[in-house]
């Protein structure tokens, strides 16, 4: 067995990535965790023989149900070892004491055993390990101290800013800036530069920008104001710049940006899309207050894109309005359309098969299927003649088609379903989802159309309890929870921890024992009112543990299906298993339903 505690020199880490890769080509339904861990155990040059070994006989007893979901399957397929996320990597041994070292200089009332611990939980990255740290640390009583006192200091606008690791120097205009740190490792540096200094450079940017920004609006308005160069709006009757107003198509009417911003914010998530938006010309209409009920003009496009860039998160709005206009546009169109189950992107599907080309015939496939729907049709046909008599009555003044170009449409929809490959490439290049035509699923090889939603994201939280309850050992890197039993845990390898904090209790760690944990006699359950140690069989709050972890993992679940918040179709809610609703049902819509159930198309052999 190979100590975790000992690290890995160059070669061997080489060598156990290069496995760990392996593993995971091999077995993609199953989490790095597990891999690293039955690496770490098993020793000698035929390990990775012997590890797939025991995965293919004892799968569910070593994985414990550390299981993928779906897309990271997908990421999971034809990887390398330049591919695998650091995190899930061997990490280096000067990586590993950088991180313990800044890690103990920063908790320094956490003992070394827990912090040792911990990093042997989260594969010693410093950017998993310091939110559990963070954590343990709140329920000591100097962390509950300093937040009583902290309540009148000034707070921070960032958790960033007060990083263990920044370093703020004044620069020549007696201003701030934050520096890191040097922690000696090269590749701890690079991650504290990309997840703490660059996102932290990012918000004062912004912040920089926005204040200007107003300044500039300011100093333009006073200017103008100055000079008697103001326009009133003919909404809201506000005087402002002329580097800040639309004019409309139709009568010339001036509108400021802020009108034209509220009314693009009403049609979007408000009931004004109907009302603001010209749908014929695809732009917005001109609110200007006139004698008559309406102007009748539109704001131009570009203007429209002005206005809308200036306000609060201009660039989504700005894409969810075109997205939203491109939207109506296709449905006003009629034509046959695929699009990605991510986001807005669609394509269009309207190649022409001539008929000498293709086969009907009715699918035998399912008798049983085929023959009740054929009954229904039958029982159906006196409405199919009360329809036909309506299209041929002089007075009616709908245009409606006749039963022949419904079945002829139909039957073209069902060459169309049935010659088109099921996987879609998105094009949009935000997105480049692979996806499936059929089940609009993530597209993965092999693939089974219309997979069970909830057995996924079933598999996803259970993933995410079982590493909140999960306890590594940071001497041999053996995982484990806790059943039953009271909170001092003796390990295979003779370690011996507290499953509450993780500090070490053996003869190394200072032989505590026992008495790490209260010996004060209460009359009622609860926690001790005379000290701060751990009990002795009372653990941490599990239940609601588990709950936050499974709430985050769906959370996380849902915006990398594109259903709530993130990229994709916001307006994508749903119950998770439960398939979207029929779109609006119209008479074609149910010719296509009958046709696609009772027929099937195919090329004519050549």
């Amino acid at each position: 067995m190979t100590s975790i505690g000992e690290g890995l020199d160059e070669h061997r880490l080489h060598e156990f990535n290069n496995e760990l890769a392996v593993l995971i080509k091999i077995f993609p339904d199953v989490l790095p965790d597990v891999f690293r861990e039955m690496l770490l155990r098993f020793d000698g040059d035929s390990r990775l023989e012997v590890v797939a070994n025991q995965l293919l006989k004892k799968e569910d007893e070593w994985v414990k149900g550390r299981w993928r979901t779906a897309i990271e399957r997908t990421e999971a397929d034809d990887i390398d070892v330049s591919q695998i996320p650091e995190a899930d990597l061997f990490r280096r041994n000067s990586y590993r004491w950088a991180v313990k070292a800044a890690l103990l200089q920063e908790f320094k009332t956490l003992s070394k055993s827990t912090v040792k611990a911990v990093l042997a939980e989260q594969n010693h990255s410093y950017t998993l390990a310091r939110p559990v740290l963070k954590k343990i640390a709140s329920k000591h009583w100097r962390s509950s101290l300093s937040k009583f006192f902290s309540r009148w200091a000034r707070r921070s606008e960032d958790d960033t800013e007060k990083h263990a690791m920044i370093r703020w120097t004044k620069s020549i205009d007696s201003s701030s800036v934050p520096t890191l740190k040097t922690t000696g490792d090269t590749e701890l540096d690079e991650e504290l530069q990309r997840t703490v200094l660059t996102p932290l450079f990012a918000q004062y940017k912004a912040r920089q920008e926005a204040k200007d920004w107003d300044l500039a609006i300011q100093t333009n308005l006073e200017e103008a104001e100055n000079a008697d160069a103001l326009f009133e709006c003919g909404c809201c009757f506000s005087a402002t710049t002329f580097e800040r107003i639309a004019t409309c198509t139709a009568s010339v009417h001036i509108i400021c940006y802020s009108c034209v911003s509220n009314s693009v914010n009403e049609a979007l998530f408000g009931q004004g899309w109907g009302r603001n938006v010209h749908h014929d010309r695809g732009q917005l209409r001109c609110m200007a207050l006139t004698t008559n009920e309406n102007c009748g003009g539109c704001i131009p496009h570009n203007g429209t894109l002005r206005a809308v860039y200036q306000s609060r998160k201009g660039a989504q709005l700005v894409a969810r309005f075109e997205s939203r206009l491109a939207e109506e546009a296709l449905i006003m169109a009629q034509v046959p359309l695929v699009r990605c189950p991510v986001c807005s992107y669609a394509e269009a599907r309207d190649l022409y098969f001539p008929t000498r080309t293709l086969q009907y015939h009715i699918d035998m496939r399912h008798p049983i299927r085929t023959l009740t729907y054929t009954i229904v049709v039958l029982v159906c046909f006196p409405f199919l003649l009360l329809y036909q008599l309506l299209r041929w009555v002089p007075s009616n003044p709908t245009r409606l088609p006749s039963v022949a170009s419904l079945l002829q449409t139909a039957f073209v929809r069902l060459a169309h379903t049935k010659q088109f490959p099921a996987r879609f490439q998105c094009r949009s290049p935000t997105c480049s989802t692979l996806s499936c035509t059929n089940c609009s699923k993530p597209w993965r090889d092999p693939h089974t159309c219309f997979g069970s939603e909830v057995v996924e994201l079933r598999t996803t939280i259970e993933a995410a309890r079982t590493a909140a309850l999960k306890r590594t050992c940071p001497k041999c890197g053996l995982g484990f929870i806790k059943d039953s039993g009271c909170n001092k845990l003796t390990c295979v390898c003779g370690y011996v921890m507290c499953y509450v904090c993780r500090q070490g209790l053996g003869p190394m760690e200072g032989g505590e024992g026992y008495q790490h944990f209260c010996q004060h006699f209460r009359y009622e359950a609860g926690r001790c009112r005379e000290c701060e140690k751990c009990d002795l069989y009372r653990s941490e709050d599990q239940d609601a543990l588990v709950k936050a972890a499974g709430l985050q993992a769906e959370k996380e679940w849902r915006e990398k299906q594109g259903q709530v918040g993130g990229k994709g179709k916001l307006e994508k809610v749903g119950t998770v298993g439960r398939e979207e609703g029929p779109k609006e049902w119209t008479l074609q819509s149910v010719v296509d339903w009958w046709v696609q159930n009772i027929f099937t198309c195919s090329l004519r052999p050549q």
